[in-house]
């Protein structure tokens, strides 16, 4: 989104923008993809950052060693929004903090529960508030993607089954991410 980050939580039915919430010391997936521009999701007191791509996903694998709030960005420059694309990432001490943070969450009035909906919110604006959902569509991340491709195809820029099995266990939280830059 240009110039914001929105999280999906597709275990929790919920998505936010500019915050994101998970559990200290629990390996956490994200799945990344632009809504527009190429960009990059970086948190970097946690480590890696990853390019975000239109009609591709790729992942990205974290985990907070201990609880805090931490600073996410955008790596890249992306246009005029890219100096304000911000967000926390908030490491709760434990899964029962995380899941508070999720039911303040489902308190919120704004449903996300068709495209046209999230096209409203992916509109071009800057130095975003952060903005909770407490109901998602199904699918959104896959839809976000869905709508570069052609005949509903996406691009997944992970591993084949089977090519990194050492890499299992790494499941922690699924926390698909969908992004869009300018």
């Amino acid at each position: 989104m240009d110039w914001k980050w929105f999280f999906i939580y597709p275990e929790q039915g919920i998505a936010t923008v500019n915050e994101i919430a998970f559990p200290a010391n629990t390996p956490v997936q994200f799945k990344v993809t632009s809504n527009s521009v190429m960009n990059s999701f970086f948190i970097p007191r946690l480590g890696s950052q990853i390019y975000a791509m239109a009609g591709m996903q790729t992942n990205l694998h974290l985990i907070a060693n201990e609880a805090g709030t931490y600073d996410g960005i955008s790596a890249s420059y992306s246009g005029p929004g890219f100096s304000g694309m911000k967000f926390k990432a908030i490491a709760t001490p434990d899964r029962a903090a995380f899941d508070q943070w999720v039911e303040k969450a489902k308190q919120s009035p704004n449903t996300m529960s068709d495209m046209a909906a999230f096209e409203k919110v992916a509109a071009p604006s800057e130095y975003n508030k952060v903005e909770y959902f407490s109901n998602v569509k199904p699918d959104l991340f896959k839809d976000v993607i869905g709508k570069f491709m052609d005949h509903g195809k996406s691009m997944d820029m992970t591993q084949p089954e089977g090519e990194h099995s050492a890499h299992e266990g790494m499941e922690g939280m699924d926390m698909s991410h969908a992004e869009t830059a300018h």
